[in-house]
């Protein structure tokens, strides 16, 4: 005669985690795309010249229009693009900035 054991198996779940993506938050005088801030998860916040908050995520703009950048004299002399007055009409056409 034989004895069978019976083993009991514990299953064990473990929680599923969602990634955190900080972002970072930077208040200028103007619109500024820079290539020191690209891939940083920055959104930017600027006051137009009517009195009016602009925020933008700067990766997002960046990507939409990266091309349009890469090609300005400024961004390869400078390393930067900036707008004093309002954000640019092109990125205004943006669906979505933040």
């Amino acid at each position: 005669m034989t004895k069978s054991k019976n083993s009991v198996v514990k299953s064990t779940t473990t929680p599923v985690t969602t990634p955190v993506i900080t972002k970072n938050s930077i208040t200028t005088k103007r619109f500024v795309i820079r290539k020191s801030l690209i891939g940083t998860n920055t959104v930017i916040s600027f006051i137009n010249n009517k009195s009016v908050v602009c925020t933008y995520d700067h990766d997002l703009v960046y990507n939409a229009f990266k091309a349009k950048f890469d090609l300005m004299p400024c961004f390869e002399k400078y390393g930067s693009y900036t707008n004093t007055n309002n954000l640019p009409a092109f990125v205004r056409a943006l669906p979505e900035l933040v």
